[in-house]
């Protein structure tokens, strides 16, 4: 619904004190760059109408917003040097684990895309908004099975006016998923003119850049009743690869499965020198079974045992000439043959992927507005965005499985079957990209009017869909299933050929294969056997929507204020898998099943604007929504603004807020691919996890939270602004995918539920796949503190230096998670439980200088330091790595060419002393959820105006 908090402000006595009252409003946010433009006088006698998130009531002279807000003009977002919504979003301090960095080893599937996580609740837990209505939420989920709305998919950034966030529950109000808070962008309806943007932005020291060219069209008729806005954006992004820019270290980076990789061999090899070998190294019991998997066979375990692994052969020399190859050679025992390496045969994939993927973004919007007869004002919108995105990964994806190599393979030196513990492609392979596509349209339309003279109605519709396309490449069971056995091949026929003769040809996984003395992979025999994993995501939603408002009666400090409305919303989601993936024939990526629903949310809500005193308003609010199936909620909020004098306002707000389960979460499965560490073995590895719907619980139940913020605002004079806010959150039912990691702990300490989620290979005991299920959680409470400060100085030649800092504390992030139990989250990375990443600090500190034609703007930004708890199972607290301290600072200088219209040339450095994130010891080697990986960003723009 749209949200039109109007004020009209008369003539300037009145204005002025209108307008001191919205400096202290909007300041409580600490977004103190927006005052500004937000504070200048008003020309005698002409009216000016603000829009404020939060509330539907007019108030004719009460300016000031009970809850906290947060407000960024279009100025502030261009002085900041951000070029893209995820960059303003990411650089709020109270913005908390965002997915905005294409992670491939924690995000396989939302590359491109970019969404609001605030205070850490969730990047499905913050309310989007476009003009106050709904946008559909992306089709990509997370990892964790969140669908979000991809910022990414907005209209262009040029046709925003500001950006307006509200910073505490507001389910009361807007609905489900406004838990944590709602991000409204708002158009430039008033715009007359022409804008044209080009600039170029590019990552020092590396080939990426980015270029872009934006444009901005609005026109009124002569009449000035009908207003006309046209925006449009392009951007061709070149990629970021760890090549170029590398922030892990070798062993951040290490996968047990290589090629040439490393073969597991349970039982005594018949060839003597190998059998020999194995004999000393894996059977102490001199049976001929390993003592590693003699649990496996229900005898008891062996004190000490290790996984009986044989690394290849060739693995040393070729790691001689192949930086990727890593031999983790325990021993190499001497024999007649030579030394037989005892040990893993590891694979570097560090410099395959994408800090940056590849990207050409196209983005229109068209708006038309009308003022009727009889009152009517009429809008349609109209918008489409389209991202093409490839992100490189390393030559080929490990085997989630351990294939077995018969003992007939002619290049098997073991005599005996062996499993194969690698890829297909390692040692001399090229970066291979997935795909993802994301196309997205949007139209809303709305009417407004009076009923009478009392009452002003809105009536709007909204319908928008994503179409996620992605794709990856991945070898297929059946085909490998063949080849092994030497009949693979295009025109080989399985069941008529001879192993080896051709046309049909054996896969080769042993390190002859690349050194030339065995049977060669052809690269005919490669392409066959590698197929596309691939699905059609689309996510639709239709809103009808209106409501009314009215005056009743007077109290002490004014008009009583009514509102009332209704919502009706339909979703649906549905995902179309390859026929491949739908019978899980990918050696990795295994697969996944189609499924599609939909279902239809009722909605109807009230809110009570009353204004006891001059200085004191309250305002109560409540909203009852059916998604049907016994799945609903009626959330209340109250909040108090009291202002004792102008220089002081002090609010409180409490409430409850809700979320409903998403359509993916509560009928959808999803295999991702999950950096593990199993307990049996001790060192990281990718392996699949498959979550979906617990079959052995109910229906999942709508998560719930206890919202509450008290805050002041102190301006002592014009020129300086104080604010202070405490908040507080308590969330309980929380949707989240069991975390893999917490259940192969849990396993391994004998939980049966755990143990039977936990897929292990029959004959060896190692893991295969952790099926993981949806969730209602316990409980996460969190609360802290944000605070800001600013000052501005009137300088000669009417040059203004504007300095201020703001700043979030998180006091607590307590969990009580399904598997880990209670965590004292607050300060560290929760790598094993389902929380977020969460620095207890986050600070920015701002100078904006101004005179005349030149402006310097300069951020300093600060995230604090934090703990790794990616540790193995037994290991406690001490054993947690430091996560470092980041500091950067954002520097732009802008020349305007002449005085009206005139225009302007801007140039900035991101990150400009190049600071490298802290390093985390894990895949990637930094947080992406909490650091820019670009390093120094330098960028140049254009901007002119016709």
């Amino acid at each position: 619904m749209s949200t039109p908090y109007s004020v009209s402000l008369p003539s300037r006595p009145v204005a002025r004190r209108a307008h001191a009252a919205l400096r202290l409003a909007w300041t409580i946010a600490g977004a103190a760059a927006a005052v500004p433009a937000l504070a200048q006088d008003q020309p005698a006698g002409e009216p000016e109408e603000i829009v404020v998130l939060g509330t539907y009531i007019k108030r004719p002279t009460q300016a000031d917003a009970p809850s906290p807000l947060i407000i960024m003009s279009a100025e502030d977002i261009a002085a900041s040097g951000a070029s893209k919504i995820s960059d303003v979003i990411g650089n709020l301090t109270i913005n908390t684990g965002s997915q905005n960095n294409p992670d491939a080893f924690t995000q396989n599937q939302t590359t491109g895309t970019s969404n609001v996580n605030l205070r850490g609740l969730g990047v499905s837990s913050t309310l989007v908004l476009v003009n106050g209505r709904r946008q559909t939420q992306s089709a990509a989920a997370t990892d964790r099975g969140e669908n979000f709305v991809d910022t990414s998919a907005l209209p262009p950034l040029i046709a925003f006016e500001r950006v307006e966030l509200l910073k505490d529950g507001a389910t009361a109000l807007y609905g489900s998923e406004a838990v944590a808070g709602v991000v409204n962008f708002v158009t430039r309806r008033a715009f007359d003119g022409f804008d044209l943007e080009a600039s170029l932005q590019a990552v020092d020291g590396t080939p990426q850049q980015d270029v872009e060219i934006s444009g901005l069209f609005g026109a009124a008729t002569g009449d000035g009743r009908t207003h006309a806005l046209v925006a449009f954006d392009h951007l061709d992004r070149s990629m970021l690869s760890t090549a170029d820019r590398r922030l892990s270290t070798t062993t951040d980076d290490l996968s047990q499965a290589g090629m040439p990789g490393t073969f597991l061999i349970p039982t005594r090899p018949t060839n003597p020198v190998y059998g020999a070998v194995w004999a000393g190294a894996y059977d102490s019991n001199n049976n001929g079974i390993a003592d590693f998997v003699e649990p496996q066979l229900g005898r008891p375990p062996v004190p000490g045992a290790r996984p009986p692994l044989f690394a290849d052969q060739n693995c040393t020399a070729i790691a001689a000439r192949d930086r990727t190859v890593i031999p983790a050679i325990a021993v190499s025992v001497p024999t007649p043959l030579g030394p037989v390496p005892l040990g893993l045969c590891e694979f570097d994939f560090g410099s395959f992927y994408s800090l940056v993927p590849k990207e050409k973004r196209d983005s229109a919007y068209f708006e038309l507005g009308r003022k009727m007869n009889g009152g009517l004002d009429g809008r349609v919108e109209l918008s489409f965005a389209r991202n093409d995105a490839e992100r490189d990964n390393s030559p080929s994806f490990p085997f989630a499985a351990f294939p077995v190599v018969p003992a007939t393979h002619p290049d098997n030196p073991y005599g005996t079957n062996v499993q194969f513990i690698g890829r297909p492609i390692g040692a001399g392979g090229s970066a291979v990209q997935t795909i993802h596509d994301s196309d997205t349209w949007r139209f809303a339309g709305s009417l407004t009017g009076a009923l009478g003279r009392e009452w002003v109605w809105d009536f709007g519709a909204t319908y928008s869909e994503n179409d996620f396309f992605v794709q990856a490449p991945d070898v297929l069971k059946d085909r490998f299933s063949n080849a092994i056995r030497g009949l693979g091949g295009e025109q080989c026929n399985p069941t008529t050929g001879t192993p080896g003769v051709a046309p049909c040809a054996y896969f080769n996984p042993f390190g002859t294969s690349l050194t030339g003395t065995g049977t060669p992979n052809t690269p005919a025999l490669m392409t066959w056997l590698i197929g596309d994993e691939s699905f059609d995501a689309k996510s639709d939603l239709a809103t009808v929507e209106a409501y009314f408002t009215r005056q009743l009666g007077d109290l002490h400090g004014g008009a009583v204020g009514l509102a009332v409305g209704g919502q009706y919303r339909q979703e649906k989601l549905s995902y179309d898998y390859d026929a491949n993936a739908n019978r899980d024939n990918f050696m990795f990526l295994i697969g996944n099943p189609d499924f599609a629903n939909s279902r239809n949310v009722e909605a109807a809500f009230v809110e009570l604007s009353l204004p006891f005193l001059e200085t004191l308003n309250l305002q109560v609010a409540a909203r009852y929504e059916n998604y049907g199936d016994g799945v609903d909620s009626t959330d209340p909020k109250v909040t108090l603004l009291w202002r004792p004098s102008l220089k002081l306002s002090v609010r409180a707000s409490a409430g409850t807020s809700f979320r409903a389960p998403s359509l993916f979460q509560a009928f959808g499965t999803q295999t991702t691919l999950a950096q593990l560490i199993d307990p049996r073995v001790g060192a990281p590895q990718f392996f699949p996890v498959r979550t979906q719907p617990n079959p052995n619980g109910g229906p999942l139940q709508p998560e719930s939270a206890d919202v509450l913020n008290i805050g002041a605002t102190y301006s002592p004079t014009t020129k300086l602004n104080l604010s202070l806010d405490y908040w507080s959150f308590d969330y309980s039912d929380v949707i989240v995918e069991q975390n893999p990691q917490a259940l192969l702990n849990a396993a391994a300490l004998g939980n049966p539920q755990a143990l039977a989620q936990v897929i292990r290979d029959p004959t060896t005991g190692l893991l295969l796949r952790v099926d993981s299920y949806y969730q209602n959680a316990s409980k996460l409470k969190t609360d802290g503190f944000d605070l800001s400060a600013a000052y501005t100085f009137a300088l000669r030649g009417s040059g203004t230096l504007r300095v201020g800092t703001e700043g979030t504390y998180i006091s607590s992030y307590d969990l009580d998670d399904p598997q880990a139990g209670h965590v004292d989250g607050a300060g560290k990375r929760n790598f094993a439980n389902f929380g977020t990443s969460t620095p207890r600090w986050r600070a920015n500190a701002f100078m904006n200088w101004h005179q005349q034609r030149n402006a310097v703007n300069v951020y300093v930004r600060y995230i604090d330091s934090y703990v790794d708890d990616e540790v193995q199972l037994g290991q406690g607290p001490a054993s947690y790595r430091p996560i470092g301290s980041f500091t950067t600072v954002d520097a732009q200088y802008t020349l305007t060419l002449g005085r009206t219209n005139s225009p302007t040339l801007s140039f900035g450095a991101i990150n400009l002393f190049g600071e490298d994130p802290p390093h985390v010891a894990t895949n990637g080697g930094y947080d992406s959820k909490v650091a820019d990986p670009r390093g120094r960003v330098l960028y140049a723009k254009a901007a002119f105006k016709f």
